[in-house]
């Protein structure tokens, strides 16, 4: 598993402070960043930021990135989750009541609310809700075979997290809804047990969403990514390249979320202050990526699309080795994405970062992506009868997605842009990308 924001203040201090990290004792422990225990003992506070320059203060401490061990990374296992709350794995049925129609929820997706009372595991296990558990709120859960971000959601979002991007956790399961209304999206229709597969249920990061008061869907653009934050361009630039990398063009500030870790309100001030002891920025809505991206986020082509993901460039303008240049990622932003993120410019050291985190992927961790997505139970590969067409099956499946992965790493890997911030000693970047002392090279191309 891969390190995450450690408990511990000073760790968290070590790795706030990118200079500091050659001298941290590396990660012990596999920890999900989302640090499930941290809510414990924090209520949800009642108001958000009061002022602007509040949000703008945790905004430039946010953290976008923890290093870790990419190699130990379980893919399937994924995200650590909270102890007291049901604990989701791949193929997991979960038995749930239903609580919310999918209209009263953000987004257009279909999805519903349901608040879950047991979880079989594959091998048996069942989990019941104890009187210890916290499992207070209904999960979001996101269904439908031919809603194509049930594939891309957890394609998009366990790879942010296995190379160490915050993110949230999405797992695939099957759904078994009591009580549940024949139409789940406006909550109408006679009520029974209804079952749903594919379906994915979301973990988000618990730390508390913090937006200035009366903004509910303020997030951030990434123009305020490079205005506010405070860490260094190559994680900055990594984070928009990634966002090319898996075609994220539905990138419009609601998007994205800053996270606080504790929250502290002053009273004694007028008006009261808000401020956080540790922040985080990170993307909350990837469903939209793994196709071609563009104006239109449509569901057959921007969304879990191998044709067009593999044919979609990485970059409209690299270099080589030889003759590096001023380098821009490929990336059209919808129509409905005001400040939002396009054909971002990437620095070299944003460039060189990335590849040496994609490039530490073994091919089993890239298969894993892809298996947990589920890509092979979508309907274009099957015939009416739920059986594969003919030569597909799931192993063809996810090794076509394998494959057009590697190719577009490859790209990644073989570039060479201008640097903006050149440090003295550019094999730096790869001691600031992982916890391990000789981490492995998958790529073909050298990425440095």
């Amino acid at each position: 598993m891969i390190c995450r924001l450690p408990f511990k203040f000073p760790e968290v201090l070590c790795q706030a402070l990118p200079l500091a990290l050659l001298l941290c004792v590396p990660c012990s422990s596999a920890l999900f960043a989302q640090e499930p225990e941290a809510l414990a003992g924090a209520a949800k506070p009642e108001r958000g930021f009061h002022t602007p320059q509040e949000r703008q203060k945790a905004a430039h401490d946010a953290l976008l990135f923890t290093p870790g061990t990419i190699s130990t990374v379980d893919v399937v296992q994924g995200p650590e989750q909270d102890k007291k709350e049901f604990q989701l794995h791949y193929n997991d049925k979960v038995i749930c009541d239903f609580a919310t129609p999918g209209k009263q929820m953000n987004g257009k997706t279909q999805k519903f609310g349901c608040k879950i009372t047991s979880v079989v595991s594959p091998d048996g296990t069942v989990q019941t809700l104890t009187p210890e558990m916290k499992e207070s709120g209904p999960v979001k859960v996101k269904f439908d075979p031919n809603n194509n971000e049930v594939y891309a959601e957890v394609a998009s979002t366990r790879l942010l997290w296995a190379i160490g991007y915050y993110a949230d956790g999405w797992f695939p399961v099957h759904v078994e809804c009591h009580n549940c209304p024949a139409d789940v999206i406006s909550g109408s229709g006679p009520v029974g047990t209804k079952t749903f597969y594919p379906a994915i249920i979301v973990r988000k990061f618990p730390w508390h969403e913090m937006t200035e008061i009366g903004k509910d869907n303020q997030g951030w653009s990434w123009a305020e990514l490079d205005a506010l934050n405070g860490r260094p361009t190559y994680e900055r630039d990594g984070i928009k390249l990634l966002a090319a990398f898996i075609q994220h063009s539905d990138n419009k500030p609601e998007q994205q979320r800053v996270v606080c870790h504790k929250v502290i309100v002053d009273d004694k001030t007028q008006p009261p202050s808000t401020t956080c002891d540790k922040s985080v920025m990170l993307v909350q809505d990837v469903g939209a990526s793994f196709g071609s991206g563009g104006w239109f986020t449509s569901n057959d082509g921007a969304k879990m699309n191998i044709d067009n993901w593999s044919h979609t460039k990485l970059w409209s303008s690299v270099g080589t080795d030889a003759s590096p240049k001023e380098c821009h990622a490929s990336l059209r932003k919808s129509l409905t994405a005001h400040g939002g993120l396009s054909n971002p410019s990437i620095s070299e050291e944003g460039r060189r970062f990335d590849a040496e985190l994609l490039c530490q992927l073994s091919d089993h961790q890239i298969e894993d992506i892809f298996k947990l997505s589920q890509a092979a139970e979508m309907p274009k590969y099957h015939n009416s009868d739920g059986s594969f067409k003919t030569g597909f099956d799931e192993n063809a499946v996810i090794r076509q997605w394998v494959a057009a992965f590697k190719a577009k790493r490859e790209d990644l890997a073989s570039g060479r842009c201008l640097w903006k911030e050149k440090p003295q000693d550019p094999a730096w970047l790869q001691t600031a990308s992982t916890t391990e002392t000789a981490p492995h090279n998958y790529c073909t191309a050298k990425p440095f």
